[in-house]
């Protein structure tokens, strides 16, 4: 049986796991870099904007709790695979940074918002880490009274 979590199970496909469940599988090829795959999600998640967005490498160990590595734009995919111990690692599309203004970032793109905001939103797990995110919390759940965000379950 396959581990749904593992990192790449077929030769150069990847799979980049979202938050609302669903897994987005890429194939990919010695010139296909991190950014190629950000296009394709944000093309095949209808966001406008992805620029508060990240792929991202997680990985827990027994020492350890999760820790995230932040993927660059121009790594080839090829490439990380390759440097990567993959074993217990996934690859998710991450909020990579906070948006100065989440209102205005809800007004550009309401798509982009609910990815963020089921992230960061109230009983994520954002919100359980200590300052300065948990002021963070408060923002977004303001937001939520202005603007319900149906939140994936």
């Amino acid at each position: 049986m396959l581990k749904k979590e593992a990192l790449l199970l077929i030769p150069n496909v990847l799979k980049v796991f979202l938050e609302n469940g669903q897994i987005k599988s890429f194939t990919f090829d010695g010139r296909t870099t991190v950014k190629d795959v950000m296009v394709t999600l944000q093309d095949r998640l209808s966001l406008r904007h992805i620029e508060h967005f990240a792929l991202v490498l997680e990985y827990s160990s027994p020492e350890q709790s999760h820790r995230f590595l932040l993927l660059q734009d121009k790594q080839p995919l090829a490439h990380v695979v390759q440097r990567t111990h993959y074993h217990g690692m996934r690859c998710l599309f991450r909020v990579s940074f906070f948006p100065k203004d989440p209102v205005e970032l809800l007004r550009r793109d309401p798509a982009a918002f609910e990815y963020l905001y089921i992230q960061v939103g109230p009983g994520s797990w954002w919100c359980l880490w200590p300052t300065p995110l948990p002021r963070l919390c408060p923002v977004v759940a303001a937001l939520r009274w202005q603007w319900p965000v149906p939140v994936a379950v």
